[in-house]
């Protein structure tokens, strides 16, 4: 941590600090730069070492203007933010309190899921699709199991006995268990769907390349999330993360379907191959989780 400090007292040195206005015109001139290098890549309206020069001004420029945004925007949080934040209880419980944050967070996560399994549900009773309505009963679990332990929660707040608290937590961790093997059930069902070419979704457009960043960005910040929450040694948070982590892999399920729909084209036997694999990884995953949860639970409590 103190060299990473000294690192940063050695850049600032060689880098000079730039006014509001030095800053603005530097931002605009990276703006321009990066236009004419898209233009000479679209359209090839420049000579080749004037494409060339624009490339180099426009990796510069735009270098250097994240480094001047990184440093400003920091140091808006630490003089400005940070003390309004503190200054209000509200937000300063949401920064400073874990349990409560994770609690307050998994609340839109249960409300998605609610409206996912509304929609899903809707959609297969009107086309009478098993795919959709496993779909729904997919999300129905989940939002079932977000609400009971946001519910929980509530309830073991007034709760001060430090074992008896434990016990509780255990509990609930252990039920939610026995929830992933069934939800491991349901998604097997999804499966079977896929690979009788009876289910998958498509997204219009450039929506699924919208719909595959975020669900990388799920799953990479789910799978840190229940790294993170281990060391705090409660059954609790560990449930909450590892329904949003299991939430994150059938998320990958499902659009890979989506992406096979709007990209593979005569590919049949590859398309059954590689939704069969996942889709049998990621049962196996929930089901692992499941019989993991309540063996730990059991140990616990002996």
């Amino acid at each position: 941590m103190k060299n990473q400090k000294e690192t940063k007292k050695k850049v600032s040195r060689y880098i000079p600090s730039l006014r509001l206005r030095s800053r603005i015109l530097l931002y605009f001139v990276t703006i321009i730069c990066i236009t004419l290098a898209l233009l000479n890549v679209a359209f090839g309206c420049f000579p080749y070492l004037a494409g060339i020069l624009f490339y180099v001004l426009a990796a510069t420029t735009l270098t250097a203007s994240c480094y001047y945004i990184t440093i400003h925007i920091r140091q808006d949080i630490r003089e400005v933010i940070k003390p309004a934040i503190a200054a209000n209880p509200y937000t300063n419980k949401v920064t400073t309190d874990y349990r409560w944050r994770t609690m307050l967070f998994a609340v839109p996560g249960m409300v998605s899921n609610i409206i996912f399994a509304l929609f899903n549900g809707i959609i297969g009773i009107t086309s009478r699709s098993a795919w959709f309505g496993t779909l729904a009963a997919y999300y129905i679990l989940l939002s079932v199991m977000r609400a009971g332990v946001v519910r929980q929660e509530r309830k073991l707040a007034g709760i001060k006995e430090k074992q008896e608290h434990m016990s509780r937590e255990l509990s609930i961790y252990r039920r939610n268990s026995i929830l992933f093997i069934f939800m491991a059930v349901v998604l097997a069902g999804a499966v079977i769907l896929l690979l009788n070419a009876q289910g998958g979704k498509d997204y219009p457009g450039l929506t699924i390349y919208a719909v595959a960043t975020y669900t990388f960005y799920k799953i990479i910040t789910s799978t840190i999330k229940v790294i993170k929450v281990g060391k705090r040694k409660s059954p609790l948070l560990s449930i909450i993360k590892k329904i949003g982590y299991i939430d994150a892999c059938v998320s990958i399920l499902t659009l890979q379907t989506a992406m096979f729909a709007s990209f593979a084209d005569g590919e049949e036997g590859m398309i059954k191959l590689m939704n069969g694999i996942t889709g049998t990884v990621v049962c196996l995953m929930v089901l692992g989780l499941g019989i993991q949860g309540i063996c730990f639970s059991k140990r616990q409590q002996l």
